[in-house]
């Protein structure tokens, strides 16, 4: 598919694109781009270069935080059909963190660059809002996550990280290294190795190289509700 006509395509499904004029259309058209990514690569959204305002075409990605101990510690995901704006730090200057973004599987991204959100920004206050209401949401989705962190059981979380990927996927099947899914619980993979093995021995799951086979999922869904 011809990028410009990618482009303009996927515009038409900005949740915010009925907000702007002609005019500011066309400046989004200009100032974006498609940008692909394969499984597990960085998106460099903090270099030199702002990659400013991102839509997900398809795919996700995970976004996270890096300890002062190298410790990745996942936020949340922003799955197809949804913007993010804590990858315009450079133009919202209440974002004072940096996150880090991942994707979480193939993924194909329109970045509109951080001079148009600036502008867009400055110019309309239906976007400006929309933008700050996005970056709430997004901060709120972050304050849940290190409070279930700091105060939920770990086999709690980790029955709501598995639910989630199988609700995501709609199979029970779920293709995932132990490794990945320590990132998306926040914990070691050891501590992961042996909570698995304790499902698996209540019959909850079954537990294979690369993937888990969901068993109870009404076992599971009682626990990650307490």
């Amino acid at each position: 598919m011809d990028i410009r006509f990618c482009i303009k395509d996927n515009m038409k499904k900005l949740p915010f694109i009925d907000k702007l004029t002609d005019a500011e259309k066309q400046l989004v058209y200009q100032c974006s781009s498609i940008r692909d990514y394969a499984k597990n690569s960085g998106i460099n959204a903090f270099s030199e270069a702002c990659l400013g305002m991102i839509y997900v075409i398809k795919g996700s990605i995970r976004v996270y935080i890096i300890s002062e101990d190298g410790r990745e510690i996942t936020l949340f995901h922003i799955n197809a059909d949804n913007c993010c704006i804590l990858s315009a730090s450079c133009v919202i200057n209440d974002i004072g963190f940096d996150v880090q973004l991942m994707a979480g599987e193939d993924t194909q991204l329109l970045a509109i660059n951080a001079g148009a959100v600036k502008k867009l920004m400055d110019c309309n206050i239906e976007f400006r809002c929309y933008a700050y209401e996005l970056s709430t949401n997004r901060l709120s989705a972050v304050v849940r996550s290190i409070k279930e962190i700091l105060f939920d059981h770990f086999d709690v979380r980790l029955a709501r990280v598995l639910l989630a990927l199988y609700e995501k996927n709609g199979k029970k099947n779920i293709k995932i290294t132990q490794e990945l899914l320590a990132q998306e619980v926040n914990s070691a993979r050891e501590v992961v190795t042996r909570m698995l093995k304790t499902f698996a021995r209540k019959g909850w799951l079954e537990v294979n190289r690369g993937c888990i086979v969901l068993k109870d999922i009404e076992a599971l869904t009682e626990l990650s509700n307490k």
